[in-house]
This record gives structure tokens, C-alpha cells and sequence, in this order.
């Protein structure tokens, strides 16, 4: 186990930070340039955007991520008609290739596509919405693209946490008179404090780093209004050759989504005090 995570966890980070003080481009050796790839992420607008942008989805993200599915869950498990189906639609997009959903939610987002023809043709809206091309719509759209795809998973985690929970617990707030909303808040939610934990952290850790969805739904755009760091990361070491300041970034992702967790661990240590 340590020389497999020394292979594939200790060396790319090594290497990684080695390149990011190089001026490496990919095509011939890089010479040693010392922090000035990280002196010039300070004076980046463009990399300052994409750090905003990467805060909000994750946030975004993160909440969604979190919340969302620990009702859906608690209403699975009440033993509810066509809960397999349920249960199993939920979790589809998750088995569904990132590439594929994403395209597809290209064509339903599109400025001609599905949803704006739905909206004109109910009346609700008389032009297109940009839900990709407007810098107002795009983030938010790479988001709900985000949260559909990964709610299946999380999804999963609370159902088997929740099976974990004695039934004596549910027949004793029904013999109390307890409502389905208040058992949920009263006994659900207290005892999944792990499994929110847990989820919390996934879910914050993988939004930092999300690639797939800005590539194919927005390319970073428009007017950068989508670019995170993870796309940036990508565009400056593939578009413009500039290994080393990639790496740079990298390096500054890593140690971003290191403290965030770290600062989340440490607050959920300190409550359960």
C-alpha cells in the first residue's frame, strides 16, 4: 500500500511542484525560474476570476450536494410505491459516461435547444434564455449539470447510513405522534451527522476540481464566467504549452482543497466536542 501510494499520489505531487518552478513547456527541458510562476497567478486577473468562480461552485455544489439527498433518502427508505424505480432513476446519471451527459445537456441547453422551445412554446418566456452564452446563466448552469450528475451517488451513502438507524427509533416517534417532517428533523438528521460529514467533504473536495461539465457545456465561457481553476489548469498547460505555470496552479488547487477540508474536519471536530 505505500509504494502504490507513493507511485500515484506522492510522486505526481512531487513533480508537480518540481515543474510549476520551471518554465517548462512541453517541448523542451524547462529551466529553473524559481516562485515566479507563482508571483504571476498574483498578478492574473484571469486566474483571480477562475478562483471566484471555483468558490462559487463548490459552495453551490457543496450545499446541493449535501442537502439535497438526505430527504430524498429518508423518503426512499419509508418504504414508498416504486421505490426500486426510484432509487434506481436517481442513481442513473451517475452510471451514465460524463462526456455523453454533458453533451446531452448541451442540446437541452442550448439557445435553440429543448428548454428554450418548451418555454416559448408555454408562454412563459418570448426569447431564448442563454443558459449557456449568458455570463448570468452559464456558472449556474455547470452547476445543476453538476448536482444532477453526482446526486445518485450521495444518494446511495445516506440510504446505506440510514439503514443503520434502529427501526425502534421511527416506531417510537410514530407512537408519539411524531409527523414524517418532524421525525426526519428530530431523528434523521441528528443520527446522519457522519454520513453529512462525509458527504460534505466529498462532495466539496470533487466540486474544486471539476473539469468535465465546464469543458463540454461552456469551454470556461462566456467571458470567463464559467472558467475555474480545473479548466484553467487545463487551458494553460494544453492550449498555451505553459507547464509550469499549470503546475503552479495545480500546486495552489491542491493546497486550496487540503485547507478547505481540513478547516471543515476541524469545525465538525470541534462541534462534537
Amino acid at each position: 500500500m505505500a509504494v502504490l501510494v507513493g507511485v500515484f499520489v506522492m510522486y505526481p505531487i512531487v513533480d508537480t511542484v518540481g515543474i510549476s518552478l520551471t518554465d517548462y513547456n512541453g517541448l523542451q527541458p524547462g529551466n529553473y525560474v524559481g516562485l515566479r510562476n507563482y508571483g504571476a497567478l498574483l498578478d492574473d486577473p484571469t486566474f483571480a476570476t477562475a478562483i471566484v468562480n471555483s468558490a462559487v461552485i463548490a459552495a453551490a455544489v457543496t450545499v446541493a450536494l449535501t442537502c439535497i439527498p438526505l430527504p430524498l433518502a429518508y423518503w426512499i427508505h419509508r418504504r414508498i410505491p416504486f421505490r426500486r424505480f426510484f432509487r434506481a432513476a436517481l442513481y442513473l446519471p451517475v452510471v451514465v459516461p460524463i462526456i455523453v451527459s454533458s453533451v446531452a445537456w448541451k442540446v437541452i441547453l442550448d439557445d435553440h435547444g429543448i428548454l428554450n422551445y418548451l418555454l416559448q412554446w408555454s408562454g412563459v418566456r418570448d426569447t431564448p434564455v442563454g443558459w449557456l452564452t449568458d455570463p448570468a446563466w452559464a456558472k449556474w448552469s455547470v452547476i445543476v449539470v453538476i448536482v444532477w450528475r453526482s446526486l445518485g451517488v450521495y444518494l446511495l451513502i445516506y440510504l446505506a447510513y440510514i439503514l443503520t438507524v434502529p427501526d425502534e427509533l421511527f416506531e417510537a416517534a410514530a407512537v408519539d405522534g411524531a409527523s414524517g417532517v418532524r421525525t426526519f428533523f428530530s431523528v434523521v438528521v441528528p443520527l446522519m451527522r457522519p454520513a453529512i460529514l462525509l458527504c460534505t467533504i466529498v462532495s466539496l473536495a470533487n466540486s474544486l476540481k471539476a473539469f468535465d461539465e465546464v469543458y463540454v457545456l461552456t469551454s470556461g465561457g462566456p467571458l470567463n464566467a464559467s472558467k475555474n481553476v480545473a479548466y484553467l489548469i487545463w487551458e494553460t498547460a494544453f492550449e498555451n504549452l505553459e507547464f509550469g505555470a499549470a503546475s503552479a496552479m495545480a500546486v495552489v488547487l491542491l493546497l486550496a482543497v487540503a485547507v478547505v477540508v481540513g478547516a471543515v474536519l476541524l469545525l465538525a471536530r470541534r462541534r462534537s466536542v
